[in-house]
């Protein structure tokens, strides 16, 4: 990565509100996907436990039956989910979080000047690796009436030009659910265009209703031309611990085991000691934490609709992608972002900030607790009613 690539990353959403927004301590932050909830109280304790262990406090990756124990956790948890079977010796790699391996594995992915699609919108950490790891952003539309990448958009040349696609499922910030049909498609296109599939699954423990997600893993012959990257930050609200994992492709874990190998020393072991806690027990604290979101969501989808915007409840993540309301799509959605905060002090992210397919659209982050969320929605309320009162007078 040189000082002229660091130097030259395009402008996404939280680039924009850095630049453009001061924010106070009247700010209701709701731009961020960060969990605030605290972590469940026998985790704090296990973890308090193992820093006062003496013996666990060098290097992550020297502690050779942590880490066994560790992988075969993960394995046994997508034995147990997805029905998928993985040898945790060649194909599992721990994380320091999955945004590291989004940038670890591009590096190890492409060489410089390789094409990388990523359909429009998508996370912008996406397209901000891709471009520090050397390579070109080749962005393909979603159909927007279920923001499902449209794969058949692709051009022939960049199909045959790019090294890797990216995909997210959920989708950050669509929400979506890539669905199994979809993704089989998916993995016949890398086969026929020699492309390798990174699918992020960061969110694929919050799921609502019936919804769930399918690992790409579970695709005959994806293991060929896939890696799917996992999370604990969301559902076990461990965000700061940094504690993810990369699974699939051999060869492409591989890789990425010696850009780590470089770059790193492995994880705080006390961290994976409590990982193996996490991952054992996920069934109980995913419903739990899924539960809290849910309900947050759900009020504030009926608050807002009945504000007049016009919001369909996701199918995962904490996340809200709508459009900007009707009476306000004469602005941009940056401009929109900015007179919401002007108005309301409530923080919201531009969709541009996720590509040209997130044009006139905004994500809302649903992590802060619901005093918060209801201050958020009153606030909106009162804008509502000062624009209602302002009609009146003027008529």
């Amino acid at each position: 990565m040189s000082k002229e690539l660091l130097n030259t990353l395009p402008e996404d959403g939280f680039s924009f509100i850095d630049r453009e927004i001061e924010i106070t301590d009247d700010t209701i932050n709701l731009s961020i996907g960060n969990p605030i909830d605290p972590p469940d109280e026998g985790l704090i304790r296990k973890l308090c436990m193992y820093i006062q262990d003496n013996n666990l406090h060098g290097y992550g990756f020297t502690y050779k039956d942590i880490q066994k124990e560790i992988q075969n956790s993960i394995v046994n948890y997508y034995n147990n989910k997805f029905g998928v079977i993985l040898n945790p010796r060649n194909e599992v790699e721990v994380l320091n979080g999955t945004k590291e391996g989004i940038f670890c594995l591009l590096s190890s992915m492409i060489n410089e000047g390789d094409k990388v699609l990523v359909p429009s919108p998508s996370y912008s950490v996406y397209m901000n690796c891709i471009h520090l790891a050397g390579g070109r952003v080749v962005e393909f539309p979603c159909y927007e009436d279920n923001f499902i990448p449209n794969i058949s958009s692709i051009d022939k040349n960049d199909l045959e030009e790019a090294s890797v696609i990216i995909l997210c499922s959920p989708g950050n910030p669509t929400t979506k659910i890539l669905p199994e049909d979809f993704l089989i498609e998916v993995v016949e296109l890398a086969k026929k265009y020699d492309l390798k599939i990174i699918h992020d699954v960061a969110y694929g423990e919050l799921c609502y209703g019936k919804n769930d997600i399918t690992s790409i893993l579970q695709i005959s012959d994806a293991i060929n031309v896939s890696v799917e990257l996992y999370s604990l930050s969301k559902s076990c609200n461990v965000a700061g611990w940094r504690l993810g994992f990369a699974l699939g492709n051999e060869k492409i874990i591989s890789n990425l085991k010696k850009i780590k190998y470089n770059i790193d020393f492995g994880t705080f072991v006390p961290f994976q000691k409590v990982a193996i806690d996490m991952i054992n027990n996920m069934q109980g604290y995913s419903y739990f934490q899924t539960k809290v979101y849910e309900e947050r969501v759900d009020y504030f989808v009926e608050a807002l609709n009945r504000l007049g915007w016009k919001i369909k409840k996701p199918e995962g993540t904490f996340f809200i992608w709508t459009k900007i309301p009707e009476k306000y799509d004469y602005m941009s959605d940056k401009e929109f972002v900015k007179f919401l905060y002007d108005k309301t002090n409530v923080l919201i992210l531009p969709g541009s900030g996720f590509g040209d397919g997130g044009k006139g659209y905004v994500r809302i982050a649903l992590t802060n607790n619901m005093e918060i969320i209801k201050k958020a929605v009153s606030n909106l309320e009162k804008l509502l009613l000062q624009e209602d009162k302002l009609l009146v007078s003027s008529t």
